[in-house]
Order: structure tokens, then sequence, then C-alpha cells
């Protein structure tokens, strides 16, 4: 059964701002699994009755990424915008996330990773709470029950996971969220794009750096239980230097970057 997200009557009838949820995907060398993906999430975006907008972010690929991308855009349906943007060069996931989502219209404003470890019918459980007031929602992959999605990870991933949290916690960086890298992440429009104007960092912490940001603005987060599997193909490559790398972001985050 398709997922679909709701919106109210009086939503559906008046002349409220169009579309009303807007995915942005980061893509960098995608040409393998994108086809799959966007069949997927077109699908899904397209049975909703409202319209929607889907945005790829092409982070500098070299490969057939972008032309796969022009070729889905003629045959969206009727009730999906489909955009292209490009980076010159490849910049990192943030950098492309923040482009994607300073760039998109939609009421609701959510960003998900191109291998769709996280399906997007998910959406749905954010987007009730934002649509209950809530002004970001994340995807968490620990359930009520204790269980942890990441448990699928390969163990160097599994590990390195850990030390990020054990890092995270130490610094006092958003210690009560248990879950800061899940791939999804919905927000307000006015909230996306208060934070992301001011989101800086590139590298693999930057979906810390984005909540870090929400809550000392001010805003309301609230972690929403998703499914998520892992994917093989993943542009993250743990490296022994990394660590270093993820502490001197952290120390940023908590002591320069946020004020």
């Amino acid at each position: 059964m398709t997922a679909t997200l709701t919106r109210t009557e009086e939503e559906l009838t008046g002349e409220g701002p169009c579309p009303h949820v807007s995915f942005v995907v980061p893509a960098y060398n995608e040409e393998e699994r994108l086809p799959a993906s966007l069949d997927t999430i077109i699908a899904f975006l397209g049975s909703q009755r409202f319209d929607t907008e889907l945005i790829v972010v092409d982070d500098g690929s070299a490969d057939t990424t972008p032309d796969i991308v022009r070729r889905w855009m003629l045959d969206a349906p009727p009730n999906v915008s489909m955009r292209l943007l490009q980076h010159e060069r490849n910049l990192g996931k943030g950098a492309a996330i923040r482009t994607g989502c300073l760039a998109a219209e939609g009421d609701f404003i959510f960003y998900i990773d191109a291998d769709l470890a996280t399906p997007p019918e998910d959406a749905v459980h954010l987007l009730a709470r934002l649509e209950d007031g809530a002004d970001v929602a994340i995807g968490t992959r620990v359930w009520p029950d204790g269980s942890d999605m990441r448990a699928s990870q390969p163990l160097q991933r599994r590990l390195a996971g850990r030390a990020f949290t054990t890092m995270r916690k130490l610094l006092r960086v958003l210690p009560d969220i248990q879950d800061t890298q899940c791939p999804m992440k919905g927000f307000r429009r006015d909230v996306a794009r208060a934070v992301f104007e001011r989101q800086r960092l590139e590298g693999w912490i930057f979906d810390a750096e984005v909540l870090h940001l929400a809550r000392s603005m001010g805003y309301e987060i609230v972690a929403v239980p998703v499914h998520w599997r892992h994917v093989e193909g993943s542009r993250l490559r743990v490296r022994p230097q990394q660590a270093f790398e993820v502490l001197r972001d952290l120390i940023k985050l908590k002591f320069f970057y946020a004020r």
C-alpha cells in the first residue's frame, strides 16, 4: 500500500504556498543507484493529493548522474515538480544538502539519501509532527523498544558511529539526541532557511551541526523512529585521521561555531 502524507482540507482548497512538501536528494556519482531511487521517490510523491517538489543536487559528479535526472524530469507526474541543481566540483554532502534546502520552496522540506536506506514513505510520520507544530523532525534508527537498526552496519561503521556518539556526548553536543546522523530530516520552510543559511560544515558531521544550530536558535526538535537498512556502496570512507577531523568539528560546534 502506498503511504500518503496528510494535509488539511483548507490547505487543499486554499491559495497557500505550493508545493506543500519538498524532497532534497544529494547525489555524487550515483548513476547506478539513482534510476531506481528516482522511480521510488517520484512514485511516492506522485501519489500525494497535493503538489510536491523533488530537488536533486548533483555534487560535481563525473558520471551520468545529471543526465539521468534530466531524463526523469521529462516523465514526472503533474504534481511533482523536479529540479536539478549542480555544483561545478564536489563540495561534500553537507554543501549539497545546504544548496538544495535553501532552494526548496515547499512548506515543509525534507532531505534523504540517494540510496534510500530510509524509505521515502517514512516521511509521513515526520510530516505529521511538523504539521502538529514541531520545527524540526528527525528520523531516528533507535526505536522505543531499544532495537537499533544500525546493527546491520558493518563492524567498522558501527565502531566509528559509536566513537562519534561518545565524543559528541562527552562534549555535551546534543547529548539528549540518540541518533543525529539518520539520513532523513524534515523542517518547516522558515526553519530550514534560518538554519541552512548558517550551516557551513561539509563533512560527515554536518547533520549534528544542523541540529546544533537549530537547538541554539530555540527551535523544537522531535525524533521519530524510522526504518533503515545498510546499503552497500556508501560514499563514507572511515579513515584513522577522520577521528581527529570529527573531534575538531565537534569542538567548533561546542565552543565557537554556533555562537
